[in-house]
């Protein structure tokens, strides 16, 4: 008997979830072929319910992370990906207003633990790399490492 009632259950609740999803497809190109997967869905529901558990379905195992630390790293590194395009962006634009020709220009961006930003590094290929290191530097700080990439 509570194999019985574990069976309607399963299937109310897979009707319901078809219905919810029949109503949002409804007038989409794919309505039809919609339909059909979500009655293969009941289909394969019902069959498994009767069998008593004959067909089992396993999940592989995934190996387990740390989601905070996982998507804080990744957090980290795509900021510092975009401040850098950033940066390269904005210098290349100043170097294109000076009349410098610049071919490449890569920038190496730090961030600290207090969020500070802090520009190490910027590799450029230009026309007059002396007048484009003195406006990199101006523009960023004397500080920064401007380095010649065309060698």
């Amino acid at each position: 008997m509570e194999d019985f009632k574990n069976a309607v259950m399963a299937v109310c609740i897979v009707s319901a979830g078809v219905c919810m999803i029949e109503n949002m497809v409804s007038g989409t190109k794919l309505k039809s072929q919609m339909k059909l997967l979500l009655n293969l869905t009941v289909a394969s529901v019902l069959i498994a319910s009767f069998t008593k558990g004959g067909i089992s379905f396993e999940l592989p195992a995934f190996p387990s992370y740390d989601a905070e630390e996982y998507s804080y790293s990744v957090y980290s590194e795509e900021l510092c990906r975009q401040t850098a395009e950033n940066v390269s962006g904005i210098l290349l634009e100043h170097l294109s207003a000076a009349g410098i020709n610049c071919s490449k220009i890569e920038t190496e961006v730090n961030i600290s633990d207090d969020n500070s930003i802090f520009i190490s590094k910027v590799t450029i290929s230009a026309d007059d790399f002396g007048k484009a290191a003195e406006i990199i530097r101006n523009s960023i700080g004397s500080d920064t490492e401007v380095i010649n990439g065309d060698y």
